[in-house]
């Protein structure tokens, strides 16, 4: 095991910074005439501010996973392309663009273990702290160190500290077995640790005059543009679908853990801004607005590499687990010059740059962070109403307001029924306030799909906990044969909707009875997103009424400052 975690843990690729001194011979006619013209002037010369020139040796590079899991992969090259083994020899050089196939032959997967992970904290103490408390619930569990990243710009951290659980398993079968008998005493995800390397060959195929060749390793594209065919778009959300896309920089392909292709898009972290932010908020929002979006974008990049995908060939995915990223299909000039004059600036927080989390419609008031996911809380990621000036008299996190608040129509930044709304934000009406509404058979057949519990007929959803923006953090489903409860914000929502609901804040009211049992439960929601950080309609609202991007990431992001560390 300890022989393969440092070749498994990904380190962003940086290219450091080359000085390279030209000096030029001045001529001694020059140099006197110069002299000369300032001596008689008896001045000197003006003072100007110095302008550090764009570098992009200053900035990071980042490796996004774009395709994954596939047995076969299709792609068009626009332009001529080199293929480029591991060791960088070239396979093939300078070929015409055209039309080619990858496949994944006599592939084998690796063999993995499976445990529980019960947080993550970036400082060592804290992690020591829910060790603490995880031992004192009887649970076995150790800290497991991970490198994140070897960025060379300040202020970010080098490893995190993930909690685990002793046990090891060798199925996720098993894992999810004993994830349900913890779960009153702990919080927990699966994780899967690989034992060993993948096996397989990687086959490209003209499909313009079938030429084909094999390759043992990874492949490297150096191109133009590439267009790739059925990315995956939305996984698991209401709007899932796959689209063509292009990409520029580099691309990788390479044989996953589990003998799978994976697709890999390496590129400036400026470049990846620009296919993130008109993937995460349109780019006919409110300039400012557009200008909050890509420094959020920016240091949610740099803050997740090393967290979400320790053990994978890349930093982050293009999907919304990391942030979507589409590449330069949905680029927009808005966007990209929201995202050229932010350049370099991030949040600060306690010396550190910051997690900025952000969501679609917060319906009010956003959430904090620890309510959400398994990592400390943040005093910059504190829920706060969408709106300026007190907070609210009634906390939501009690049943009886939550009803009320979602029943209301609060005078709120995101509110769609707000006065001087953008009309770019039309389109978050049907997230402020929604409904959805399930016969009990429909229901427990839904429930039962994603949870694998067989809890026999539904006989009640009983909400146990809520967080300050009344989004659910504990669910008791209540059946006929067992009860179980449901933690967190995600796993709710995605229990109750065959994809994944809007928000978990929601309260539940039931009509009619046959043999004992509800009929009918009605679901009456508010927002769109986990809540946590930045409301991005509210951002949008907030810039057209005036506001500037500082003031929009201050209002969401309480307690940070924002400071340019390359240019």
């Amino acid at each position: 095991m300890k022989s393969i975690l440092p070749r498994l843990m990904k380190k962003i690729n940086f290219k450091k910074n080359s000085l390279v001194a030209n000096f030029t011979k001045v001529n001694w006619f020059t140099f006197i005439l110069v002299f000369a013209v300032l001596g008689v002037t008896c001045q000197a010369p003006t003072q100007k501010k110095k302008i550090m020139a764009r570098n992009d040796a200053d900035q990071p590079v980042i490796r996004v996973g774009v395709l994954q899991g596939r047995a076969q992969v299709d792609f068009r090259v626009e332009g001529k392309v080199s293929f480029v083994n591991r060791d960088a020899d070239f396979v093939l050089r300078g070929l015409p663009g055209g039309r080619w196939k990858i496949e994944a032959i006599d592939s084998k997967p690796a063999e993995y273990v499976y445990q529980l992970a019960v947080g993550t904290r970036k400082g060592r103490w804290q992690a020591e702290e829910v060790l603490r408390s995880v031992r004192n619930k009887g649970l076995d569990a150790h800290i497991s160190k991970i490198e994140t990243n070897n960025l060379s710009i300040p202020y970010v951290h080098k490893s995190v500290y993930q909690i685990v659980l002793d046990k090891k398993f060798s199925s996720e079968n098993d894992a999810k077995t004993y994830q349900s008998e913890i779960q009153e005493k702990t919080n927990s995800e699966i994780i899967k640790i690989p034992q060993n390397d993948s096996e397989g060959t990687l086959r490209f195929t003209n499909l313009d005059n079938n030429y084909n060749f094999d390759s043992p390793g990874p492949i490297r594209l150096r191109t133009s543009q590439i267009q790739l065919a059925d990315v995956e778009v939305g996984s698991g959300f209401h709007w899932e679908t796959t689209e063509h896309r292009a990409y520029g920089g580099t691309f990788e392909f390479l044989l996953d853990q589990d003998g799978m292709i994976t697709a890999i898009n390496e590129l400036f972290l400026e470049d990846y801004l620009k296919g993130v932010v008109p993937s995460e908020m349109p780019a006919g929002f409110p300039y400012e607005s557009l200008k909050a979006q890509a420094i959020a974008a920016r240091v949610e990049a740099v803050s997740k590499i090393g967290l979400r995908h320790p053990f994978e060939p890349f930093d982050l995915c293009d999907e919304v687990h990391c942030q979507v990223f589409s590449g330069l299909s949905h680029n927009a000039e808005r966007s990209d010059m929201a995202v050229e004059s932010t350049r370099g600036i991030f949040m600060i927080h306690r010396n550190k740059i910051t997690e900025a989390f952000y969501a679609g419609v917060c319906g009010g008031h956003t959430e904090n962070n620890e309510n959400v996911w398994l990592i400390n809380a943040k005093g910059y990621l504190r829920g706060v109403l969408d709106r300026d000036g007190n907070r609210l008299s009634t906390p939501l996190s009690e049943e009886s307001n939550v009803k009320k608040w979602i029943d209301s129509n609060p005078d709120v930044y995101c509110s769609s029924t707000r006065k001087n709304r953008p009309t770019s934000v039309n389109y978050s009406k049907k997230y402020f306030r929604w409904q959805v509404e399930y016969k009990r058979q429909e229901l427990e057949k839904i429930i039962r799909e994603k949870t694998g519990e067989d809890f026999g007929e539904l006989v009640d959803l009983v909400p146990l906990k809520r967080g300050v923006s009344g989004r659910l953090i504990d669910l008791q489903v209540v059946g006929t044969k067992k009860r179980f409860i449901i933690n967190r914000e995600l796993p709710i929502r995605r229990a109750l909707s065959n994809k994944t609901l809007y928000s978990a804040c929601f309260y539940i009211k039931k009509r009619g009875r046959t043999k004992g049992l509800t009929h009918t439960y009605i679901l009456k929601g508010a927002g769109w997103g986990h809540g946590v950080g930045m409301c991005q309609v509210g951002a949008a609202v907030m810039a057209h009424a005036g506001k500037k991007f500082d003031q929009i990431l201050t209002h969401y992001y309480q307690g940070i400052f924002l400071q340019k560390l390359y240019n």
